[in-house]
């Protein structure tokens, strides 16, 4: 086994009595610093943090910007903590916004399900990532993530390096599977060895292994390699390895371990490599081949016994519940017919069959219960129900309902071969006025389109599994819970061309789970309904009419449960042309008697069948001026909507001086009870599984969110990390609510924030930082870093007032709603007396950059602008493509934030009214922006208009485009590069600093980027 482990004995930190960050040792406070640059890599956030199922223990990682982390677990009870290094998170790859992480993914700690240890992932330090990079590892040379297994009786930790992924059950035992990374590659001389003996290995596949074999060389190429699975029993401490393992499966009560099998794929001619060159891994004997496989572990005694082998491709590997069943495809069967046929066919007409086409080889659904000696086929092309030509899809996740009666699959058209002969496709694109879809949208959605499935069910209830197909190129999207009876299914394929220029409709369908049989029961909805848990009832908001329906699937009738409710349910601050959304609801009674609905502060219950309806919290809400939202504390309540019957916890916001806090409502509703209020954001409640301790965050401006415990009451909560002492080092601050008056007669509000040391005394330069409604901010926290937005955080502690408004729209008069906002809240600090009026800037991204460029266009009240990624000319945008999906940009002007509610011919005075190109001549302010070559939201083209025309006029203006970057930075050192230059541009225009030299002395093209900012990064030693 070519694993190390390595033990080591976690330093255990005994919790004194001044709390979490005191030392004996610490010294009178000296003098404040100003936050500079090089604090960033050494702030840290709090990230992935959870309770022991009994609720003994609470572990998380404190995770540095650009230094290294560690894992802190603490023993709830007498607050003794143990610690582990864990390396910095950079080195693995982060899901983007939005985006779920992938199965692959590592986990970032989880407990056993006895609560006797924690499994954690440890990143590769900072120093052997910079190493990695300065000499160009990649691949499986450059290092790798290790997890950490720790003993939570002693603290002590063993590691195993080189891991993809580790899991435990979700229930029962301490059994720990852990995928390991492939090993690192050979040297070069070994492998130039290992290539030389593939010649004679691969000879002649016809002698060397049977028709299996050859049947994974052939149809079984461009499959991922396995690696070691070690099983890991935490009690014992015994390690079992499994070679080749491409996935693994618990199910949730962790009777059993499965796992697939996968070998390297054998190339099809492998060849010396040229002289000098790198050679490649020795491929394995094709009868290798013959091991791939699904295996199950038996944990008694770690032993592993096949339930299906031979060469081939398996996947979506996954268990019920309960541990009784197990399903998977593979193409094993297909494979293995071709390999048989070729053999058949070989030297008869042998140079006819060189040119035929080579079909992909289809997948089977297979299934295995417990107490089966091997997996069996369960669904192929051919069984009963399957659409012709179709067959079950690889790319499409499986899964079982709850109780194990139903096995969700996907199915598609079995793939066609292509022609070897076919004349390569020409290089054009045909867009079509008939096109459902835009060819930039369908060009976003091809690979996905490529892979489509639609969903089918099998029931396994009867005395033989029964298949349903449900979804299909009509209807394709389906909507399943834990009912046995119906599924929701909609279609937007009769409105995809709509979304170009107002929104993307459904048509909606009851569909029959033990038929297939679907049923129309609402059309044109302006967004997807959901099902109740039990399966009786849809629900969905009609915006148009702010009115919440229901419909019974069995029959189809549909009921207004809303449209005698004197109160309003769809979002009334929410100001574009399209019609406001609903705030949502909670979710569901027993039966599905009732749904519990959001109005603006309140939770309404409504009864479906007789749409009686009362005000679950007996208008607590709406006269404390509180918005209370249910918390789910359990995940079952969460993935079912289904509410407990014993009281609900609630958050709530007060609408007016953005104050936070939980409440609890009773069982059967009425006038909820206070938990915890305090002016300070409180969230992220977390609960133990088995026990009534919970976990949650406090922050405010100046108080970081660090995590806090407590009984479910909450009735005395006590802090227990402080995961950024260093701040106490730093000059802060301090933020406010203040109201004004816009210059329309709003009555608005705005955010200021103030240095630590202010003087009322004192005129202060401004940063003015605009998007939509900025109050609901008041008391979030704002770590120091690098970005394309100022930080609050640094420019206050470096001497500045920041003042973000709140912005309310006029509909066909965006920026003129901005102007009337802005301006008038500037006007109020400076009327304050502590704002140097001639000394404002004002900064802003994307929509917020609009209308910083409208502001400049209309007015010369600020000294210095930055407005990255904006949009200058709407008659040219509303021409435009959003890259990222693919999509016209029409709607936005039509419908949504851009707010013109017309087209540039039946409006062309809005348009022009609101583009600050036809006004650029008027721009007397020094301008700066960003906007990236490759942005994927407001295409670049729109900085290209305004820079050139300010240039044409002999304006101040400077423009950074980071090659390759999209809309937002992603890239951390470019991050700090646009840091740098956006703070000096503001520092000498706002605080008299000198003058940058890039500022006065262009930089030419191939002198680009040469300057080097990091060195102001470099954290200074403590």
């Amino acid at each position: 086994m070519n694993t190390l482990f390595r033990s080591s004995l976690a330093l255990a930190v005994v919790l004194l009595t001044a709390g979490p960050g005191w030392s004996a040792t610490d010294a009178a406070p000296a003098a404040k610093k100003p936050i500079t640059h090089d604090v960033y890599a050494g702030w840290r956030s709090i990230q992935g943090s959870a309770l022991s199922a009994d609720g003994r223990f609470a572990a998380y990682a404190l995770v540095g910007q650009e230094s290294d982390g560690e894992i802190v677990v603490r023993q709830l009870s007498d607050g003794r903590e143990w610690r582990a290094t864990r390396g910095s998170s950079a080195a693995a790859a982060p899901a983007q916004p939005g985006e779920a992480p992938s199965r692959a993914a590592l986990p970032l700690l989880a407990f056993s399900a006895d609560g006797r240890y924690l499994a954690f992932a440890i990143h590769p330090s900072r120093a052997e990532q910079d190493k990695g990079k300065k000499e160009k590892k990649r691949g499986d040379d450059a290092p790798k993530p290790s997890v950490g297994l720790m003993d939570l009786a002693t603290g002590k930790v063993e590691t195993i390096e080189r891991v993809k992924r580790f899991a435990w059950p979700d229930e029962g035992g301490a059994q720990l599977a852990v995928l390991l990374d492939a090993p690192v590659a050979k040297k070069e001389g070994a492998a130039a060895a290992a290539a030389a003996k593939a010649d004679s290995d691969f000879a002649d596949d016809d002698q060397a292994a049977p028709a299996a074999g050859a049947a994974a060389a052939a149809g079984a190429r461009r499959k991922d390699a396995g690696t070691e699975l070690i099983l890991l029993d935490a009690a014992s401490g015994k390690r079992t390895s499994f070679k080749d393992v491409a996935d693994f499966a618990w199910p949730r009560n962790g009777a059993w371990l499965a796992y697939t099998v996968s070998v390297k794929d054998a190339p099809a001619a492998p060849a010396r490599p040229a002289s000098g060159a790198s050679a490649p891994a020795e491929p394995p004997k094709p009868a290798d081949n013959l091991r791939e496989g699904v295996y199950v572990v038996n944990l008694a005694d770690a032993s592993a016994r096949a339930l299906i082998t031979g060469p081939g491709s398996y996947k979506q590997l996954v268990t019920d519940r309960e541990g009784r069943e197990l399903a998977f495809i593979s193409n094993r069967d297909a494979l293995a017919e071709q390999a048989a046929a070729k053999k058949e066919a070989k030297g008869k007409d042998a140079a006819a069959k060189k040119d035929e086409p080579e079909t992909p080889a289809p997948y089977k659904l297979f299934f295995w219960r417990s107490n089966d000696a091997a997996a069996q086929v369960l669904v192929s092309a051919g069984t009963v129900g399957m659409p012709a030509g179709w067959g079950p899809s690889e790319h499409a996740s499986l899964g079982f309902s709850k109780d194990g009666q139903r096995l969700f699959l996907g199915t598609a058209e079995l793939p066609k071969a292509e022609p070897k002969d076919q004349p390569e496709a020409m290089k054009v694109d045909l867009w079509h006025y008939k096109d459902p879809e835009l060819q930039s949208a369908q060009k976003v959605k091809a690979e996905r389109d490529k892979n489509r499935s639609y969903r089918a069910v099998v029931h396994l209830d009867g005395t033989a599994p029964r298949f349903v197909q449900l979804a299909g190129a009509d209807m394709p999207n389906l909507l399943a819970n834990d009912n046995g009876r119906w599924a929701l299914g909609t279609s937007e394929l009769p409105y995809r061309m709509l979304q170009s220029w107002d929104a993307l409709y459904y048509d909606v369908y009851a569909v029959d789970l033990q038929t297939g049989a679907k049923r129309q029961i609402a059309t044109k909805q302006r967004s997807q309904p959901r099902l109740s848990p039990g399966g009786e009832y849809a629900i969905g908001f009609a915006p148009a009419q702010k009115t919440w329906f229901a419909w019974r699937l069995a029959d189809g009738q549909q009921f207004n449960l809303t449209g005698k409710i004197k109160a309003r349910f769809e979002n009334v601050e929410r100001d574009v042309v399209e019609p406001a959304d609903a705030y949502g609801y909670a979710g569901w009674t027993e039966n599905d008697a009732a749904v519990v609905l959001y109005d603006q502060f309140d939770l309404w219950e409504v009864q479906i069948a007789t749409q009686a309806a009362r005000n679950l919290t007996n208008g607590f809400g709406r006269k404390h001026q509180l918005q209370l939202r249910y918390v789910p504390l359990e995940t079952e309540d969460l993935e079912s909507r289904r509410l407990p019957t014993d009281g609900l916890v609630l958050s709530a916001a007060h609408e007016v001086n953005r104050s936070t806090g939980f409440y609890k409502l009773p069982a059967g509703g009425g006038e909820p009870a206070k938990l915890l209020h305090a002016n300070k954001l409180i969230g992220g409640l977390i609960k133990a599984k088995k026990a009534d301790a919970v976990l949650f965050t406090q922050q405010s401006f100046v108080e970081f969110p660090d995590l806090w415990q407590a009984k479910l009451d909450l009735a005395a909560p006590s802090k227990i990390s402080n995961a950024n002492p260093q701040q106490s080092q730093y000059l802060w601050g301090t933020q406010e609510m203040m109201e004004f008056t816009s210059a329309d007669g709003k009555k608005l509000k705005a955010l200021v924030a103030k240095p630590e040391n202010f003087d009322p005394k004192k005129k202060y330069p401004v940063m003015v930082y605009i998007y939509e409604k900025m109050t609901d901010n008041l008391h979030r926290y704002v770590p120091p870093a690098p970005a394309q937005n100022i930080n609050v955080s640094r420019y206050v502690s470096n001497g500045y007032i920041v003042l973000r408004p709140d912005i309310v729209y006029t509909i066909g008069h965006p920026g003129k709603s901005a102007q009337n906002a802005v301006l008038p809240a500037v006007q109020a600090i400076v009327k304050a007396g502590y704002a140097d009026e001639k000394r404002v800037g004002i900064q802003g991204h994307s929509w917020g950059a609009y209308q910083i460029n409208y502001l400049i266009t209309h007015s010369n009240a600020f000294r210095a602008a930055e407005a990255g990624a904006s949009m200058a000319n709407m008659i040219s945008g509303y021409g435009g493509i959003r890259w990222g999906p693919g999509i016209s940009r029409a709607f936005q002007y039509e419908q949504q934030q851009s707010r013109i509610g017309g087209t540039p011919w039946d409006s062309a005075n809005l348009y022009i009214e609101n583009s600050p190109i036809f006004q650029v001549h008027k721009v007397q302010t020094p301008f700066l922006t960003i906007h990236n070559d490759d942005d994927d939201a407001v295409p670049w083209y729109q900085a290209i208009e305004f820079f050139t025309a300010l240039r044409r006029l002999g304006k101040e203006a400077y423009w950074f485009n980071y090659n390759g970057e999209k809309h937002g930075l992603r890239e951390r050192d470019n991050m700090k590069h646009f840091t740098v230059h956006m703070g000096e541009f503001f520092d000498h225009y706002l605080k008299g600093a000198p003058r940058p030299e890039w500022m006065d002395k262009p930089v030419p093209y191939l002198e680009k980027g040469k300057r080097d900012v990091m060195p102001m990064f470099k954290p200074t030693a403590p």
